[in-house]
């Protein structure tokens, strides 16, 4: 039980964790390097996927043109990924609230 309770709550640290720290990185953290797309790493061609990731860190950081510049479809994955984080930081939440009770109810664990 001790092991799920502590393993929650690094789950609930990365939850926290991962959102502050794309904030706290420069939008363009992600726009220099070379590409860890497969479909250019083995055909030389651009996916569908290509530049969202740039693209969600720009819209991150309220820069909408060049958002749409690496990848439309940034507009909308953007506030999907934060819905779905949300939702899941809010289960292991309640998770660990749970976990938290029943660990202080048990007497001598």
């Amino acid at each position: 039980m001790k092991f799920r309770y502590y393993y929650t709550i690094v789950k609930l640290a990365i939850i926290v964790l991962v959102p502050i720290t794309l904030i706290l990185l420069p939008a363009d953290f992600f726009d220099h390097g070379e590409s860890i797309c497969a479909s250019q790493l083995f055909f030389g061609i651009e996916c569908p996927a290509c530049g969202l990731t740039r693209g969600c860190m720009h819209l991150l950081h309220f820069q909408a043109e060049e958002a749409f510049a690496f990848n439309m479809w940034s507009f909308v994955a953007l506030p999907a990924i934060s819905i779905f984080w949300l939702v899941w930081g809010i289960k292991e939440l309640r998770r660990f609230q749970k976990m938290r009770r029943q660990l202080q109810a048990a007497p001598g664990v």
